[in-house]
């Protein structure tokens, strides 16, 4: 078995030993504990980052995957029996305190990611709030955060999608063909058998799922339509999303 670039996986001299090898990057993957329709489980979001978290890691080669973050902001998701939410300012100082702890160690280049749509914003706020932190030091903050990533995010999925030979009419996603095709490549058994039912779907404005709920939206918890889901699919996004984020972050 390769050695895990789980930070959670391996011990303190594992670490001390990547250091001295010279890792210096550690991937700080944000995600949720929340509903996604019927169908899936509450950690799907949770599942989704280390899957990606695990990619990415590897793609970049000389990086470890810090214990992926949850609950994350998802008041939204409130209505929901099951659904768990943090206010933005504890999610902000948690990202902020897994790089205070960890960068006395000798990590240097943080890249702050999600796996959960709610948290793009925030995050955006705590890449902030670290680089003026961190000024003037060795520590670089690389944030995949905000609403063209999110925006730009479903595309990769949506894309990989129709790739596969499906094409979901909607301009946002959630619990649906994509990320059921990932949680039947990786967590299949959590998966709860078809028929699977269709969610609300053409266009969804995002502000107002945020502002009235997303129950509101969507009366079963899905945004797009699962049907046609597949574990090869589910592979190939999780390709084409790691891809994509680290084409980004080598360009920073």
């Amino acid at each position: 078995m390769p050695a895990s670039r789980r930070l959670e996986d391996i011990s303190w001299t594992d670490v001390r030993d990547r250091l001295d090898q010279g890792t210096r990057t550690v991937i700080v993957m944000t995600a949720s504990m929340e509903q996604h329709g019927p169908h899936l489980p509450t950690m799907t979001d949770t599942a989704i980052g280390y899957a990606i978290g695990d990619r990415v890691a590897e793609l970049l080669g000389d990086a470890l995957l810090a214990p992926v973050i949850r609950p994350g902001c998802s008041d939204h998701h409130l209505a929901f029996p099951g659904s768990l939410s943090i206010p933005e300012p504890l999610f902000i100082e948690t990202i902020a305190h897994y790089v205070r702890s960890l960068a006395p160690h000798g990590f240097t280049r943080f890249v702050l990611l999600s796996a959960h749509g709610g948290n793009f914003t925030p995050l955006e706020k705590a890449a902030t709030q670290l680089r003026a932190e961190y000024s003037g030091s060795d520590v670089k903050i690389v944030a995949y955060a905000g609403r063209q990533a999110l925006i730009d995010t479903m595309a990769v999925m949506l894309e990989t999608a129709r790739q596969h030979g499906v094409n979901q009419e909607v301009d946002a996603i959630h619990a649906e063909l994509t990320e059921t095709a990932i949680m039947l490549a990786r967590h299949g058994a959590f998966v709860k058998p078809e028929p699977w039912e269709s969610g609300a779907m053409g266009h969804i404005d995002t502000n107002e799922l945020f502002i009235r709920g997303f129950k509101a939206i969507s009366a079963n918890g899905i945004i797009g339509d699962p049907r046609g889901a597949t574990a090869a699919m589910g592979e190939a996004v999780v390709e084409a999303l790691a891809q994509h984020i680290v084409w980004w972050v080598r360009a920073q």
